[in-house]
């Protein structure tokens, strides 16, 4: 296990970890674990994904390969983690399917997900909240961006019009989201026979609150400086709404666009990010001409005035779609189709008793 500072990044692999910034308090740093390590009766493969509330890991359970979320420390982790985990229940047992969100499976041995949406465990003298996921391959957004900061424009939309999709469904059941970035999203690329297409699955759901309860219960930590919206900067006056949904996926397609982040954040204290946001000192966006139309869309949505904004997610995924057209699916052969082999099935069914019945009255 390590201690790894979520600000200044900073890792210390004997638990002792000590920042000289004034602003990188340690008790900020999450321990993380490693390789090998135990949650319970769930082996840690490798971290994922570590967030301000919560980190994602690859690991083993029951001999099957999760990935499996557990809440930084601090009660107001503990809860996102909860309602997130039990939003995820009440879907999958309405059988509401969205394929850009995550599979919710038991955290425990002999148990199912209606008596136990998240788990529980102590690990070195700590009460630790978790959840448990179907596996997915996938790579963060993020690490996909620091390979190769610039995509193809077209794998830009796509991933965008999942991600927007994935966020308007969450907006569907009254929910906001408010802490998109692009560490809240895994995506794999599929090879088809036209095209390389992107796979997303939106692993962080957000605050997972209704517009009232998240500007009562509102608390700055949860999401980075950078990638927060205006008016949720004074905790004590949070105005967030789905507007508040449309700002990150601003962000998000921005920093697509022009190859890094709207705001720069590296080694830089929150105040100082913070101070960057209320004065809109975004990095200007310099790709208009391929995609003028995109390039509009992404300076409309991060507007520092909520209502200049797109209505919310669902009017962002109808103007990508309109420019990038659906994202490409797998084209299902007809011969495989299970409609088609049930057709077949019972045809050569019926001829075989035909023929039968054509043979028992001739030898009759």
């Amino acid at each position: 296990m390590k201690q790894v500072c979520l600000l200044c990044e900073r890792t210390s692999p004997g638990g002792d970890l000590f920042c000289q910034e004034t602003y990188c308090p340690a008790e900020m740093s999450p321990t993380i674990l490693d390789h090998g390590d135990m949650l319970g009766d769930i082996e840690i493969v490798k971290s994922v994904i570590v967030q301000r509330h919560s980190i994602l890991y690859e690991a083993m359970h029951q001999e099957k390969r999760v990935l499996l979320k557990v809440a930084n420390p601090g009660q107001e982790n503990k809860e996102r983690l909860k309602r997130e985990s039990e939003f995820l229940q009440s879907i999958q047992l309405k059988q509401e399917k969205n394929k850009f969100l995550p599979k919710l499976i038991p955290p425990y041995a002999n148990t199912t997900i209606k008596q136990d949406p998240y788990g529980k465990s102590m690990l070195q003298g700590h009460l630790l909240y978790f959840s448990l996921f179907e596996f997915v391959e996938g790579e963060p957004l993020q690490d996909i961006l620091k390979k190769n900061p610039q995509l193809w424009i077209n794998h830009v939309g796509w991933i965008m019009i999942g991600l927007g999709s994935a966020v308007a469904f969450l907006n569907s059941h009254g929910l906001l989201h408010v802490g998109l970035s692009p560490e809240s999203l895994l995506v794999r690329f599929e090879e088809l026979a036209e095209v390389r297409a992107p796979r997303i699955k939106l692993f962080d759901l957000g605050f997972v609150a209704d517009p009232k309860t998240t500007n009562k219960i509102w608390y700055p930590f949860f999401v980075p400086p950078a990638y927060t919206a205006p008016e949720l900067l004074d905790a004590r006056n949070a105005n967030a709404d789905y507007r508040s949904d449309v700002y990150g996926l601003g962000l998000v397609l921005y920093e697509m666009l022009v190859g890094e982040p709207a705001y720069t954040f590296r080694l830089r204290s929150d105040a100082d990010v913070y101070r960057a946001v209320r004065r809109n000192q975004r990095i200007a966006m310099n790709r208009v001409e391929d995609v003028e139309k995109i390039s509009n869309l992404a300076v409309k949505a991060v507007n520092h005035q909520p209502s200049t904004r797109q209505q919310d997610a669902v009017d962002v995924v109808k103007q990508l779609t309109e420019f990038f057209g659906p994202i490409p699916e797998k084209k299902e052969n007809p011969w495989l189709n299970p409609r088609t082999l049930m057709i077949i099935a019972l045809a050569i069914i019926t001829v075989i008793v035909l023929i039968a019945i054509a043979i028992s009255q001739g030898y009759g």
